[in-house]
Parts: C-alpha cells; sequence; structure tokens
C-alpha cells in the first residue's frame, strides 16, 4: 500500500519563458497539476526536494501537494518533462486523484535476477518496462517484481504471468509478452551457419557423380 508523502509546492500565475528559466535557474521546476473539468493549477516546487521523494515513494506514489491552503491536493504523478539532450527535469504534471475511487496507473516493473540469466549465456529481451495497473490509489505498489533468475530460453513472461497486489487488475490485453529469454544472437546465427554448411556439404555429395 502506498503512503502519502507531502510536498511543499508554490502556487503562481502562468509564467513568461524567462520567468520560468528564472525559476529553473533557482532551484526550481515548474509544474502544474491537472483536474476534470477545471483549469489546470500552476504551481513551482525545489527541484531536489521533489527528485527526493520520488525516490523514496516512487512514481505511482500518492503525494499530498500542500501550499499553504487548508486542505492538500492528493494527487499522483502524471508526466515528467526532461530537456532532449541532458535529460534534466523540465516540467512535472500531477493528477488530482480521489483516494476511495479507481484509477489507473503505469507501475515499473522490477526485474530480479537478470544478472543470474547472462552469467548462464544467455539472452534477456524486454518488451515492457512499465504496467497499467487499476485499483485504488492507495492500493499501488512503487513497482512490480519480475522474477527471472530461472528462466532458460523459450522461457517468457505475459502480463497474465504478473503477481498482483490483491485489489489491482491490469488493463488491456492480458496476453501482452513482457520479457522473453533467449540464447544470444551469435550463438544462433552459428547454429544456423553450420546448419547451412551441412545442407550443403549433403546437397553435394548427392549431386556427384558416383566413381566407376
Amino acid at each position: 500500500m502506498n503512503d502519502t508523502a507531502k510536498l511543499k509546492i508554490i502556487q503562481r500565475e502562468k509564467s513568461s519563458k524567462s520567468a520560468i528559466k528564472q525559476l529553473r535557474r533557482d532551484g526550481y521546476l515548474p509544474g502544474s497539476i491537472s483536474q476534470k473539468g477545471e483549469d489546470a493549477i500552476s504551481f513551482s516546487i525545489k527541484k531536489d526536494e521533489l527528485r527526493k521523494a520520488i525516490l523514496q515513494n516512487g512514481i505511482s506514489g500518492i503525494y499530498s501537494l500542500q501550499s499553504g491552503r487548508k486542505k492538500p491536493w492528493p494527487a499522483m504523478v502524471r508526466e515528467i518533462q526532461y530537456a532532449p539532450v541532458t535529460r534534466e527535469w523540465q516540467h512535472i504534471t500531477f493528477q488530482l486523484v480521489s483516494l476511495t475511487e479507481e484509477t489507473t496507473a503505469d507501475i515499473p516493473l522490477n526485474i530480479i535476477g537478470r544478472e543470474d540469466v547472462q552469467h548462464a549465456g544467455f539472452e534477456l529481451l524486454n518488451q515492457m518496462e512499465t504496467v497499467t495497473l487499476r485499483g485504488l490509489p492507495t492500493d499501488f505498489p512503487s513497482a512490480i517484481d519480475v522474477i527471472v533468475s530461472e528462466m532458460t530460453p523459450g522461457d517468457q513472461v505475459t502480463v497474465a504471468d504478473l503477481k498482483l497486489p490483491e485489489g489491482l487488475s491490469a488493463e488491456g490485453d492480458t496476453d501482452r509478452l513482457i520479457l522473453s529469454v533467449s540464447h544470444p544472437r551469435v550463438q544462433v546465427e552459428e547454429v544456423a551457419e553450420e546448419a547451412a554448411a551441412e545442407e550443403t556439404a549433403e546437397a553435394t555429395e548427392e549431386a556427384a557423380p558416383e566413381a566407376e
């Protein structure tokens, strides 16, 4: 179950590009709070405090946004925008949520045992980094564990194979492939080349005239 993390924000009016740049230079990140049927609320927040909170509570955590008003805003991270080259955070959007109503969230997949698969000489092919779950915001975990340490070539994990906390369900097609294990591509190519060489040799022998 998610604990609610408190974040102090500074509510602000929509600002010019120059004002936004100054905010970032001062160590703040511009952001907005999205709410159904109403205009978004603009704010700024200390970037270091935000990073620390997300590191501790996860991208799918519940955050209590406090701006000095009597009642804080319960919200979840909807989007983080990054600079194209430096990958620095440029903007964050929170979505207001009701703690008693179901919603959806993209939950990170935590792959456990990746090193064991690679040490065995196999290749792990990832198809998904997150899975979309539906449930109460307070039931969302920070991540879903996927244990792959004993997997061998031919094994795979689909959304249906995930062990989800009680009260949560996966959105969309549960047959979607999350990851699979295979032999390294180089090894597969070598086997294919050997098989092709054997076929060529056999064909040559069959075509060769018999000695009198």
